[in-house]
């Protein structure tokens, strides 16, 4: 994998304005990354509030003191000279961090589009395919449930059709999703989308061999990788799916509102974001439409996907051996963590450890109950009576009511065992 640290950056250089009175003018702005670039090495610093324990970095993930400190400095740069920022220097901040996101997940950064995140992204995907009545779209019942509200908005506009694959739960193995894939896929069937971590039920999914299934019958595929960047390595040159998204404000600690898609090249002819700016009919030979189009969407502060560079190089340097090290440390945590909450709990984990990241989720006896606060009642009591922030939902159709835990380089295993005593606690209320 290439190092993102050997990252290649165009040095500034400067030109003077023809004024002689006037301030020295960089042909191009100085990568973000040079800013903090003697900082990147320091311990990463999560403001957590004092006394919470954070068990839900899958959620909206944390952002680091020293990519908070970079998009801020990226912020007084905008609102210096507003108009050259948006004219100018946005274009190659957004190459900048094509270059970084190019170099961590083995794409080319030509194929890759900035977006606020991957509910836009999956938004932005199934607004550009051509349906006609009949097609269908093949998903799980593990879908994220934006995913599915989109789908319901698309057919309804097209006449196409949502058909579902059930994946077992949480006794599955890799080879039982691929087989739940492959039964569902048909003549009609125009593209597959599937999530590669779900979210409520965090499995990793055999994505590869889903996209192989589905190129041997020419469907077209698309990889939700919500969860996935920072999560698990991620290879998308060899996935090769039509179209990959992800957030990046989850398991990269970027700042929130943070993507990408990535689109196959024979894809990117006619690919446009949902909102069309006032520079979309312009022609320029210097730059292709994909990327012009996405870079400006309108006046917005760009600036979170803007220091993804940052945040890939600073999360990479908080352990020997780099991001490599990282993955495992969380994801040996997670499993531990895991167990502790089942051992405490007398039950079982039975979802694999080949198909678990850095979270994992866990069913719980009963069905949810009403919440006034963060949507389930049990959730609820975990965060006001003992301090716990981690998530407790249900699944339709597959699990009445499950926990998602996550490892983040801020967790300790102590912080399993507090849950593990709460969720005793409140379940034998």
């Amino acid at each position: 994998m290439p190092n993102p640290s050997m990252i290649s950056v165009v040095p500034t250089q400067r030109r003077t304005t023809a004024h002689s009175d006037s301030l020295p003018i960089a042909d191009r702005p100085q990568p973000i990354l040079e800013f903090v670039r003697h900082r990147i090495s320091e311990p990463a610093r999560f403001p957590i509030r004092l006394g919470l324990t954070m068990l839900n970095n899958g959620s909206y993930g944390l952002t680091p003191d020293v990519v908070r400190e970079a998009q801020i400095e990226l912020q007084r740069l905008l609102e210096e000279d507003p108009v050259r920022f948006f004219k100018a220097d946005l274009e190659d901040y957004c190459d900048d961090t094509r270059g970084a996101i190019a170099a961590f997940t083995r794409v080319r950064g030509e194929d890759i589009a900035l977006v606020p995140n991957g509910t836009f992204a999956v938004a932005t995907v199934l607004n550009n395919l051509d349906l006609s009545p009949g097609d269908e779209i093949l998903v799980s019942d593990h879908e994220y449930m934006a995913t599915f509200n989109e789908l319901g908005k698309i057919c309804k506009a097209t006449g196409a059709k949502v058909t579902v694959a059930k994946i077992p739960y949480p006794t599955v193995t890799p080879e039982q999703v691929v087989e739940s894939f492959v039964a569902e896929m048909t003549d009609r069937t125009r593209m597959v989308l599937v999530s590669h971590i779900t979210s409520a039920s965090a499995l990793v999914l055999p994505v590869k061999e889903i996209v192989a299934a589905a190129k041997q019958r020419g469907i077209e595929t698309f990889l939700d990788g919500a969860h996935t960047p920072g999560q698990i390595d991620l290879d998308i040159g060899d996935l090769d799916p039509t179209w990959y998204a992800a957030s990046c404000h989850k398991w990269l600690a970027c700042p929130k509102g943070t993507g990408f898609i990535y689109t196959s090249p024979n894809r990117k002819g006619g690919f446009k974001p949902m909102v069309l700016s006032c520079r979309v009919h312009e022609t320029r030979s210097d730059r292709a439409p994909y990327l012009c189009d996405f870079d400006y969407t309108g006046t917005n502060d760009y600036t979170g996907n803007l220091v993804i560079p940052v945040a890939i190089e600073h999360m990479g340097a908080q352990l020997p051996g780099g991001w490599d090290a990282l993955r495992k440390r969380n994801h040996d945590m997670v499993i531990a963590g895991a167990q502790i909450v089942c051992d405490m709990l007398g039950i079982e984990q039975q979802v694999p450890e080949s198909m678990i990241g850095t979270m994992v989720s866990i069913p719980l006896p009963g069905k949810c109950e009403p919440s006034n606060l963060l949507g389930e009642g049990l959730w609820d009591r975990l965060y006001l009576n003992h301090g716990l922030q981690v998530p407790v939902w249900d699944l339709p159709g597959v699990c009445d009511r499950m926990t998602r835990i996550s490892a983040q380089l801020y967790n300790t295993l102590e912080d399993f065992e507090k849950l593990g005593e709460a969720l005793k606690v409140e379940l034998d209320r």
